[in-house]
């Protein structure tokens, strides 16, 4: 078996969480942007949308389960991105798309649909560790999401100039 659950909380939840599941040592992994980020993305250039992202470290705290940073160098290198600003005729287009569908189509090009050729490095960070806490305050989601993004902002200064040096600084919008 593949190991693949639904991606709905009640889902990770029950992967997570050692009294509902009788496996332990489970992990998941959460790309947290989703499709605004896709629409973020061009080379050089890291944004992650994290400002509306509470329910991962509500989870995180709710099981127990550690963190663990990372982040890809490169991947936004892979394609080019037909040029979308915030507030551009095609930004509201595609952000419109995404809210009737969930999905916001990037309008990306490269050698048709073949990615460009360019490594991509991906950096794991040390677990932040979370005890477990069954009902969490908003003040201890919001304390523990900001130690996350420290450490993904950190992890990314430590390995920018071995990765991609002309890159920008990381930016969570």
């Amino acid at each position: 078996a593949a190991g693949i659950i639904a991606a709905t909380r009640k889902g990770l939840r029950y992967l997570l969480d050692s009294k509902e599941c009788k496996k332990t040592g489970n992990f998941v992994i959460v790309v947290l942007g989703g499709a605004p980020e896709a629409l973020e993305a061009r080379p050089g250039r890291y944004v992650m949308v994290t400002s509306r992202r509470f329910g991962f470290f509500k989870l995180a705290l709710q099981t127990g389960s550690s963190l663990i940073p990372c982040i890809s160098f490169g991947e936004q290198a892979m394609y080019k991105q037909i040029k979308n600003d915030r507030g551009s005729w095609i930004r509201r287009a595609q952000d419109w798309f995404e809210k009737l569908s969930t999905f916001s189509p990037p309008l990306f090009y490269a050698r048709g649909p073949i990615p460009y050729r360019t490594p991509v490095n991906t950096v794991v960070g040390a677990p932040i560790p979370c005890d477990r806490i069954e009902n969490p305050t908003r003040e201890q989601i919001s304390e523990l999401k900001q130690r996350y993004l420290n450490s993904l902002q950190q992890l990314f200064r430590r390995y920018k100039q071995a990765y991609d040096p002309d890159a920008e600084d990381i930016e969570f919008i």
